[in-house]
């Protein structure tokens, strides 16, 4: 088997977009399909195989979105053709990420138990990845919340600080 050119590591196994670009992984670019995304429908579903990409399109999706990311533009998209061709909703979003895989029954929890204790800390740490929107007081005033009024809670502050 010939070596990947200019002697990149391939990333087998990781599905981290920042880690294959901080780190100079191989990477083959498909950048341009997330503008091809943008001109469709408003909602798009992912059926793919197993270790066909979908984990590491999605975390793409993210730092191509996410807000916090927007210092690190050039690095993680520099060289891509997303980084020369972007779309005017670069780094626009608050990103809330989901990995339903870590949402599973366990410790003697429902599946329903075990759902909404990972989301009530996933919503936490959102709310504290955005202090600007998300003001301490905000935080502790839904922090005994339930995760569908935290949600609510969230989303409602959102919308009024026009974000």
């Amino acid at each position: 088997m010939s070596e990947p050119k200019n002697n990149l590591m391939i990333p087998y196994g990781v599905s981290d977009f920042k880690v294959i670009r901080n780190e100079g992984l191989y990477y083959i670019d498909k950048t341009e399909y997330l503008a091809k995304l943008e001109a469709r429908d408003r909602f798009v579903f992912f059926v793919r195989p197993r270790r066909f990409g979908k984990s590491l399109f999605t975390s793409m999706l993210q730092c191509y979105y996410d807000r916090r990311e927007k210092a690190n533009f050039e690095k993680l998209f520099g060289g891509l053709w997303l980084g020369a061709h972007p779309t005017e909703n670069r780094n626009r979003y608050l990103v809330l990420a989901l990995d339903f895989s870590k949402a599973g029954a366990s410790d003697g929890k429902t599946l329903v138990e075990s759902f909404s204790a990972y989301l009530d800390k996933r919503l936490d740490l959102f709310a504290e990845a955005y202090p600007e929107v998300f003001d301490l007081e905000f935080r502790r005033s839904i922090a005994n919340d339930s995760a569908a009024a935290k949600y609510t809670a969230l989303v409602g502050r959102a919308k009024a600080a026009g974000v």
